[in-house]
Parts: structure tokens; C-alpha cells; sequence
């Protein structure tokens, strides 16, 4: 099993850059015209998520749960290490990735409001949402006698 594991570690990398040496040959460009765009977008994109991964990463830790924003950017950071692999078809998957709507970004459509959906639990922002309605029902309001 280690050794089938091992050949496709190998063997999948060298069949995409063969893959797409083929491609560039048919298209008739060089084959680094291909290779280039990718390492550059995946270059790009790892630089701007390991700032907010790292950030994110933290708060999540600190307010002990995983949310939407953080798997969001660790998806983003896979897919810029698949744009980092030579090869045209892991270019296209890590496109695929990139290119996955945010759950973050439903979020904060949901909640209506432009702060960060990370910062808050559910509970506070459905208080929240109550309050400004004026339905919270936390809150009774009335006269009470203390009976002993």
C-alpha cells in the first residue's frame, strides 16, 4: 500500500507535466507559456492568504470554533499549492477551487449587516436582530409582588 501510495505521489505530477508538454504542442506555444501563469497566480494568491489564514486562524482558535471564513482560506491556500504544482490539470482543479463561492460571504448576506460574520456567535447576532426589530423576548417587562 505505502508503495501504491508512493507511485501516485510520483507518478501523478510527472503524467500532468507530460499532459500538458503535450498540450503546449499542440497549441503550438512554448510549453512554459503554460506553466507561468499558474506559478504566478499561486504565488500571488499564497502570499495574500497566509496573512489573513494566520489572522483568521487565530481568532478561531481563541474563540475555540472553526467557521466558515477559516475553511474558506484554507481552500484558497490549497488551491494557490495546486497552481504552485507544475502541470496544466492542476491548474484547472485549483481554479475549481479558487473559484468556490465564499460560505463567509452568504453569511453576511444572511445576517444583513457589513461587519465581520466571524466575530460573532449566533446567538448575539439573532439578539442582535431581535432588538432592532423590537421583538426581543428576552426581556419582560411588567409589575410583579413578592409572596412569601
Amino acid at each position: 500500500m505505502p508503495i501504491l501510495f508512493l507511485a501516485l505521489l510520483i507518478g501523478l505530477p510527472i503524467l500532468d507535466i507530460y499532459a500538458t508538454l503535450r498540450f503546449a504542442e499542440t497549441l503550438g506555444v512554448p510549453g512554459i507559456a503554460l506553466f507561468l501563469p499558474g506559478v504566478f497566480a499561486g504565488v500571488m494568491i499564497m502570499k495574500r492568504e497566509t496573512r489573513s489564514f494566520k489572522s483568521r486562524f487565530v481568532g478561531a482558535v481563541q474563540s475555540m470554533s472553526l467557521n466558515a471564513m477559516v475553511f474558506d482560506s484554507g481552500r484558497r491556500m490549497l488551491a494557490a499549492a495546486l497552481f504552485l504544482a507544475p502541470g496544466f490539470f492542476s491548474d484547472v482543479f485549483g481554479l475549481f477551487l479558487f473559484l468556490i463561492p465564499n460560505r463567509s460571504l452568504a453569511t453576511l448576506g444572511a445576517q444583513g449587516h457589513h461587519g465581520d460574520a466571524f466575530d460573532r456567535d449566533p446567538a448575539s447576532a439573532k439578539t442582535e436582530r431581535a432588538t432592532k426589530s423590537g421583538n426581543d423576548k428576552s426581556v419582560v417587562d411588567g409589575e410583579f409582588r413578592r409572596i412569601d
